[in-house]
């Protein structure tokens, strides 16, 4: 009887790995987490003003489940992406944040500020200003997440 029910609960186990891997993932929680989500809402409009798309479209792409001949034209055109996170004044509040787009052409850049919510900082960037005695903490982001 025992086998019988161990192997009964080792499939439900696996059924239940294999339908986490399938169930659909939040938009901007996907892949690369809080640091794509931070990269799209800073930078979504103007790659779809370069790309002649949409903002959706774009973040669609991003994320890896739309065209890829538009995701194609963004990895040949996003050369580099950095994000700087400055340390909130006061503890765990919103961090001022600085993306910096670089394009194909290496003159060709573009700087974006805005205001990032506590809980939307990536878990590492947060964990660093709590254990570090630092200002800023600056990450790249690519297309891969």
């Amino acid at each position: 009887m025992s086998l019988w029910w161990w192997t009964g609960v080792g499939v439900v186990v696996v059924a239940a790995l294999v339908a986490s891997r399938r169930w659909p993932r939040p938009a901007g929680r996907g892949r690369g987490g809080r640091l794509t989500a931070v990269v799209l809402a800073a930078l979504a409009e103007d790659w779809a003003a370069r790309m002649d798309s949409r903002p959706d479209d774009i973040r669609v792409a991003v994320l890896g489940s739309g065209p890829a001949g538009l995701r194609d034209r963004l990895v040949s055109e996003v050369r580099e992406v950095e994000v700087v996170f400055i340390r909130p004044a006061t503890g765990r509040s919103d961090a001022h944040t600085v993306v910096r787009c670089v394009y194909g052409n290496p003159e060709s850049a573009l700087v974006t500020e805005t205001v990032t919510g506590w809980d939307d900082i990536p878990d590492d960037v947060r964990a660093e200003f709590i254990r570090q005695e630092i200002d800023e903490v600056s990450r790249r982001w690519t297309m891969a997440g």
